[in-house]
């Protein structure tokens, strides 16, 4: 079983814990919206290990439980870096970076058909003789709760010379029908600012309030794709635009045979070899024992009482 040094993850957990402490509210209010498979993802994650085998040297190790949910705070600041140094990559290569954010009138209806709507609208957008000297950029499409309905709205990075405001307000309020949208253009000139933008179009997803709000936010932006590349730098990867940036694919090599492709979660063996024949499998490459383990140290420190303006924990 291969567990970090106890020091280690308690100078983690502490320097994370309200996040931790957040994580398992947003997990009891999936439980309480009877959502169990959700609540057990987030009650899971980081504070688990899970068993992964390799098929072909028939070795196993546990690896660190992550549920990679947009809801989760521990896996959506993690997304939320990642996009943050992809951003900082795409705007280098950008001769003429502009930020660009475009809202739209409160949605009261379906919040995903809001989010295709603004998406289409987007498009148009890009159809637009405006727009014709956009050499291409990324957007991130953000969605909050409102008391009457929801305010979604899109954050631009692309590569513009020019683009003149009134122009873009009058051809955006044609196109999504409202008399006065907000709109917001800024040219990345400085370092500085560039980070800054990157930052802040990249930033982990805001519930407004706290779990009361996060199932609703959680169905409402399921299953929609809410950052995309688009132009120049449709579908690029972060290697194309940076190559000191370390690619990161989850269990894709074995670190013991280094075969690719070979390493599976244990979980994942009925699917993949059928229950039977699994049954039989698992007896010889999985001696590890269970498919999911707690972490004892994260878990008791979790559980441990909060300091400052925190509450006590007892969720087990």
């Amino acid at each position: 079983m291969q567990i970090k040094p106890r020091e280690e993850i308690l100078n983690r957990i502490n320097k994370r814990k309200r996040h931790f402490v957040r994580k398992r509210k947003y997990a009891q209010a999936f439980l309480d919206a009877g959502m169990p498979q959700e609540y057990q993802a987030l009650l899971n994650c980081e504070e688990t290990q899970a068993l992964v085998c390799c098929s072909h040297c028939g070795k196993s190790w546990y690896v660190t439980n992550r549920c990679r949910k947009r809801v989760c705070p521990l896996c959506s600041f993690r997304v939320a870096k990642e996009r943050g140094n992809y951003l900082k990559a795409l705007t280098a290569r950008m001769k003429y970076p502009k930020f660009l954010t475009l809202t739209m009138p409160l949605w009261e209806n379906n919040p995903q058909e809001g989010i295709k709507y603004l998406r289409q609208s987007f498009n148009k957008m890009r159809r637009h003789k405006l727009f014709s000297k956009v050499v291409g950029g990324s957007y991130m499409i953000e969605l909050k709760i409102k008391p009457t309905g929801y305010h979604i709205h899109m954050h631009i990075m692309m590569d513009c010379p020019f683009l003149p405001y009134q122009k873009v307000f009058s051809a955006w309020k044609s196109l999504v029908g409202s008399d006065c949208p907000q709109i917001f253009i800024e040219a990345v000139k400085s370092e500085k600012a560039k980070e800054y933008v990157a930052k802040y179009a990249s930033k982990a997803s805001d519930f407004d309030s706290g779990p009361d709000v996060v199932v609703k936010w959680y169905l409402a932006v399921k299953g929609q794709r809410l950052f995309t590349t688009f132009g120049k730098w449709y579908n690029a990867k972060m290697e194309d635009l940076d190559a000191e940036y370390e690619v990161f694919i989850p269990e894709s090599k074995c670190p013991y045979c280094e075969q690719m492709q070979t390493v599976f979660f244990a979980r994942d063996g009925p699917f993949i070899f059928g229950h039977d024949e699994w049954i039989i499998i698992r007896s010889f490459i999985c001696k590890e024992g269970y498919e999911v383990i707690d972490i004892p140290e994260i878990r008791d420190a979790i559980n441990s009482e909060v300091t400052g303006n925190q509450v006590s924990l007892n969720l087990e």
